[in-house]
């Protein structure tokens, strides 16, 4: 029950931040001409410091790294379900992928970092399960079906080559580079008491806390509420049961069955039930895939689990 609150809690206290933010916006003091530099910093400084601190400090388990699997799966199951139901409703080749996109991948690190890090205040270890879920469970199938999807459905001609540099890409990501880094040092045991190391931790647990602004100044500057809402309301609907609602209830399924401790499905639940992937916006943009449709679903599905992930959690995570 405590846990519930605090997802509660933590759900609402991010909203009342982009609000903020998007007030910020309407007097013109953040601009969309900032948000590169926003992201530049969120994914090239405080997510990668985050992911060195919290895997340098914590020794990995069997368990952790099994976590993968499940979101992963899941991703797969939920890319199928869409399909299905695109193919029930009879939509194009674009808009069959702007659903694909948009049901079956999360934004497990610009929403699921802030939330997993104050919904579980003080446990390290609620983080690096966070941590592997994503940049791993979540970043491996993004840029290697995401991008696949994107090019096979959208308006540019396939081209594995471009899904190859897409990939090589997220290889060399500083994020990437961080998570290799970190998972090396995880064994090692390091003091962050030592003299020589605790500067360098106390610059990382500093730049690791301004994860949640940059997420809420991100979101302000990108979230748009002059879409035809009324066009997308089916389409909507479906992309939301499936991403909010199917792809948890897979997370906690597989953490059954995986054997997972409590937190660990607690973390998966979470980030399960993260809305749709802003990079899979990126890609349809790329490739002429109902670029404007997945953005418009994308940010439809991040309105809809501010009252969604709470209850999700509740349900699934008692």
């Amino acid at each position: 029950m405590f846990h519930n609150l605090q997802i509660f809690q933590t759900v609402a206290a991010f909203a009342l931040v982009v609000l903020v933010c998007l007030e910020l916006k309407r007097r013109g003091i953040i601009k969309e001409e900032h948000n590169p530099i926003f992201a530049g910093i969120l994914t090239k400084a405080a997510i990668p410091a985050a992911i060195v601190y919290h895997l340098a400090l914590n020794r990995l388990s069997a368990k952790q790294v099994l976590m993968v699997a499940p979101i992963i799966i899941a991703v797969c199951l939920c890319v199928a379900a869409a399909w299905g139901a695109a193919r029930l409703l009879r939509l194009d080749r674009a808009l069959t992928g702007a659903l694909m996109l948009s049901a079956g991948f999360s934004s497990s690190t610009l929403l699921g970092y802030p939330l997993v890090q104050y919904a579980f205040p003080g446990d390290p270890g609620a983080m690096v399960d966070a941590i592997l879920i994503s940049e791993l469970g979540m970043g491996l199938p993004i840029f290697t079906l995401g991008v696949g999807i994107a090019m096979y459905w959208g308006e540019t001609k396939p081209d594995p080559a471009a899904e190859r540099q897409a990939l090589w890409n997220y290889f060399r990501s500083p994020i990437f580079v961080a998570l290799v880094v970190g998972l090396l040092l995880a064994p090692v045991g390091l003091d962050p008491a030592d003299p020589w190391l605790a500067p360098f931790f106390s610059a990382c647990r500093m730049i690791d806390a301004a994860i949640a602004l940059l997420s809420c100044l991100i979101l302000a500057v990108e979230l748009r509420l002059d879409y035809d809402w009324r066009s997308l309301l089916g389409l909507l609907a479906v992309a939301a049961l499936i991403k909010l609602g199917l792809q948890p209830w897979l997370g906690y399924g597989q953490a059954q069955i995986f054997g997972l401790t409590w937190q660990q499905s607690q973390v998966l639940i979470l980030e399960s039930a993260m809305p749709s992937a802003i990079l899979g916006v990126v890609f349809a943009t790329q490739y002429r895939c109902a670029a404007s449709t997945t953005a418009a679903l994308a940010f439809g599905t991040i309105i809809l689990s501010l009252a969604a992930v709470p209850v999700v959690f509740t349900i699934l995570a008692p």
